[in-house]
């Protein structure tokens, strides 16, 4: 009923949406209720509360960035290097000519260009 009789006292929902007092009631609600959960008041399962009394081990993927980053450097250089360049350039001359005269199928000429590496 505080609520409503807030609401009502500016106005009607109109105006306080436009005061922006459902929103702030929402957040303050939301921060209690993730107050109390932080401090155990309130179980939330999965979250604060498992059911169990032995945590499982999650193994964790280390990525060494530098080792991905150069890997694809190297595979990038194989494939430039493999590659027929004039096909590709004309694979690539042919897409945008149908991309800026929007002719042809984009689709199509960008798996040729793909394939032409």
């Amino acid at each position: 009923m505080q609520l409503i009789d807030e609401v009502e006292a500016l106005g009607g929902m109109t105006k306080a949406v436009e005061s922006g007092m459902p929103k702030l009631r929402i957040e303050e609600a939301a921060a209690r209720r993730q107050a109390r959960t932080d401090r155990g008041e309130e179980v939330v399962v999965g979250v604060n509360s498992t059911g169990r009394t032995n945590a499982a081990i999650v193994d964790i993927l280390d990525v060494d960035n530098d080792a991905v980053r150069t890997a694809q450097i190297a595979r990038l250089d194989r494939i430039r290097h493999a590659r027929d360049d004039a096909s590709c350039a004309a694979a690539l001359a042919a897409l945008t000519e149908a991309a800026r005269s929007g002719r042809g199928n984009l689709l199509e000429l960008s798996i040729v260009a793909s394939r032409a590496r």
